[in-house]
């Protein structure tokens, strides 16, 4: 009975370890970019456990609909209709320390109740030293600034290192060698526990396929009210122009499909029909932001980007792309649909090839040490 003790022992399969998963919310980005960290945890073994709040949250619920999803509160920034948002987060401070306590506490009870064993946050600054491995995926270790606001950089530095530093390991979304994220991944802070894992982007994977050409696609994200400015700004353009175009107005709490004229509405795509509407046009006109970039880069489409007004790491990044002659920007003030169009084929686009082989080592890493 004894030796039958021991081998039923050794023959128990181990108990799943249990991961937290926190996007921003900031836009649906932040919960885009962690559908393929997602489900590399799945696919080694472990369980998910979700925490989001708002857009994020609407799109994991559909995105995800077995998985155990929590709310989770966060401060939501609204950008300014004017100026710099920098100076916006800043005024913000005291909202935002408070807001990131009531996050806190309420992680100690996730973890309680779910026996938590590590967690991964998305740029959510406030969930580091919960008494479990943390990790904080990120591509801003180098904060961009403009204007007045150069003066604070050396101040904004030591804050965000701090708060980084707090994290066991630190995953950037990008190849060593900084080919989409640029500057701002460039640091020599964090050496012992900095990992570029190669972009995310949940078509890493997908049997991308399309048959038709379409004109122009707008894909529409962000916080508003700029999200909602822009829609409008290029819904008039494009009813002047005449140009068959499908906007993607990026709001997956609502399901919704209006035709106007030559402009299709689409609140929200799925994986599938995303992929082939991106494949499928001649001309792609977005936010730069960083998780629609790395998206395009999967399947190495480009785009035409019109930065966020006061958003310094969109400005940073349609400069660097307009100055490497990959992708035409324009900044949203001065943004006209045909000469965008008529310019934008002079450029090359994106061609990163990449794998998720240094996410599954990252991630294989977590689950054997926690």
């Amino acid at each position: 009975e004894y030796y039958i003790l021991i081998i039923t022992f050794v023959m128990m399969p181990k108990p799943k370890k249990n991961i937290l998963i926190c996007p921003l919310d900031w836009g649906l980005g932040h919960a885009t970019r962690m559908v393929p960290v997602i489900k590399e945890v799945k696919g080694q073994g472990a369980n998910v456990i979700l925490a989001a709040d708002n857009g994020p949250l609407d799109f994991l619920l559909r995105y995800f609909p077995n998985e155990k999803i929590i709310k989770l509160r966060g401060f939501s920034p609204s950008y300014p209709l004017k100026g710099s948002m920098s100076w916006k987060i800043v005024r913000s401070i005291p909202q935002i320390i408070h807001k990131s306590r009531l996050a806190r506490r309420s992680i100690k009870r996730i973890i309680s109740e779910y026996k938590i064993d590590a967690i991964i946050s998305d740029n959510r600054y406030e969930l580091s030293g919960m008494g479990v491995p943390t990790v904080f995926v990120t591509h801003q270790l180098n904060i961009q600034t403009s204007g007045l606001q150069k003066l604070m950089k050396p101040l904004i530095n030591v804050i965000i290192n701090n708060m980084i530093d707090a994290f066991d390991e630190v995953w950037v979304p990008d190849s060593s060698d900084h080919r989409l994220s640029g500057n701002l991944s460039k640091t020599n802070k964090f050496i012992t526990k900095l990992h570029f894992i190669g972009i995310l982007s949940r078509f890493s994977s997908a049997n991308v396929k399309s048959k038709t050409v379409l004109p122009i696609l707008v894909l529409l994200s962000g916080p508003e009210p700029q999200r909602t400015i822009l829609e409008n700004k290029l819904i008039e353009q494009s009813l002047e122009s005449g140009f068959e175009t499908v906007i993607l107005q990026g709001l997956p709490g609502k399901i919704s499909r209006k035709q106007i004229k030559n402009i299709t509405l689409i609140s929200h795509a799925d994986d599938d029909e995303l992929a082939e509407y991106i494949l499928s046009a001649k001309h792609i006109i977005c936010r730069p932001g960083y998780s629609t970039l790395m998206d395009l880069a999967a399947i190495n489409k480009s785009g035409i980007f019109i930065p966020t007004p006061g958003q310094t790491e969109q400005e940073y990044l349609s400069k660097r792309f307009l100055k490497d002659k990959i992708a035409f920007s324009v900044s949203q003030d001065k943004f006209n649909l045909t000469n965008a169009i008529n310019k934008g084929d002079n450029y090359k686009g994106f061609h990163i090839s990449h794998s998720n082989l240094k996410l599954k080592e990252r991630i294989n890493f977590m689950l054997n040490n926690c």
